[in-house]
């Protein structure tokens, strides 16, 4: 029979969980309502990265923010449906990793498209809270929308 120490541990990782599904899910709120750059820098740790491929590679919290600041002239309408995650809690309990897909509607550059894209996270629990230490974005495609990813695989950028 599991002990009482067991039970607890296993609720622990499922709440580790639940607060990194939330993590990610409030770093989509924040983009979708036009990059929110100082709530989203926010998200990461101190050191953290974001490796956004063809968008390019940012290092530190306010490199971060800059970056998602510089985006909303760009992608100025962007929703986000985050699905198919897997989330890994270490068993130290401090770290994580996670894998997501996207699939993304959105205007870029004044051109409706379509994104996909796979999402490889790692994250950082500081003080009882869960931050991304880094995100690498591999992108599938991102498309014109009257195109398609048939037609237009990768938009030039």
């Amino acid at each position: 029979m599991p002990s009482l120490e067991d039970h607890e541990a296993r609720i622990q990782r499922l709440e580790d969980v639940e607060q990194i599904r939330r993590l990610k899910h409030a770093y989509a709120r924040l983009v979708d309502d036009n990059f929110r750059h100082e709530e989203l820098g926010q998200l990461f740790a101190e050191d953290g990265v974001m490796d956004g491929g063809v968008f390019g590679r940012n290092e530190g919290r306010e490199a971060i923010a800059a970056f998602f600041d510089g985006m909303q002239s760009q992608l100025t309408f962007a929703m986000h449906f985050m699905t198919g995650e897997t989330i890994d809690v270490d068993p130290s309990g401090t770290s994580a990793s996670g894998h997501w897909y996207l699939w993304e509607l959105g205007t870029l550059d004044g051109q409706a498209v379509w994104i996909a894209m796979t999402y490889n996270d790692t994250y950082v629990k500081q003080n009882g809270k869960w931050l991304f230490q880094e995100t690498n974005l591999l992108i599938n495609f991102v498309t014109p929308y009257e195109d398609g990813w048939v037609k237009t695989p990768m938009l030039e950028r």
